[in-house]
């Protein structure tokens, strides 16, 4: 609804909003100023084109909200404070989130499963926060992992390693659709999102593949 979409903009703006107008009033000396963000900045759509962080941000609402939110934490830069914003995919945890969603007692893929899913292992994006803090790391970053998979691979790893059995039948779009509105958008669109740049500036990756990220929730 259009209320909730105000929200989801709101919580994410005027709380950059807050802290960028205390410290300025306050003249609070920072280092750094760190932003979440999201990999929706891209918009949600599905191709084999392979987005960095020089690529043009979508049309769509996703990306609309991901403008907004960097658009309020680059504001720090008015006032020479080097900001970071991480691009989020998908995050694996073991205590919930969107993983603990897919345990299904059947796995499948969603929609035509040929769209991407970006994702990261919880450890790897604490440590590019952690970097972010102690190493200055200032710029923009795209925090997902190296390997590519579709809604199809990733469903099919996913099942192996929960020893659950695997459909390849995709649950139709029109049932997202239904369940969840406008917002099914995110589990039926996606593509390949480059990790290159956080590497190049001295990040390494712990869980560079989906099963040996899946393999760490087992112990």
């Amino acid at each position: 609804s259009n209320e909730r979409k105000k929200e989801l903009i709101d919580s994410r703006v005027k709380s950059a909003n807050l802290l960028f107008e205390n410290i300025k009033k306050l003249k609070t000396p920072l280092r750094g100023f760190i932003s979440a963000s999201g990999i929706g900045y891209y918009g949600a759509v599905t191709s084999e084109n392979i987005f960095d962080e020089t690529s043009k941000a979508g049309n769509d609402f996703l990306a609309e909200i991901c403008k907004k939110w960097e658009a309020a934490a680059l504001q720090f830069e008015n006032e020479k404070i080097p900001v970071t914003i991480l691009r989020t995919g998908v995050v694996l945890s073991s205590t919930g989130g969107a993983l603990a969603k897919m345990k299904t007692p059947i796995v499948t893929p969603l929609g035509s499963g040929k769209q991407f899913l970006p994702w990261i292992h919880m450890d790897d994006l604490c440590e590019m926060y952690l970097k972010a803090v102690e190493n200055n790391l200032h710029g923009i970053f795209n925090a997902v992992a190296p390997e590519f998979h579709t809604s199809f691979s990733f469903s099919k790893t996913l099942a192996k390693s929960i020893q659950k059995p695997f459909v390849g039948i995709p649950v139709p779009s029109f049932l997202l659709k239904i369940m969840f509105g406008e917002m099914a958008i995110i589990l039926l669109e996606g593509s390949k999102i480059s990790a290159k740049k956080i590497e190049k500036n001295g990040f390494s990756f712990r869980f560079k593949t989906l099963e040996k990220a899946l393999d760490s929730f087992k112990i």
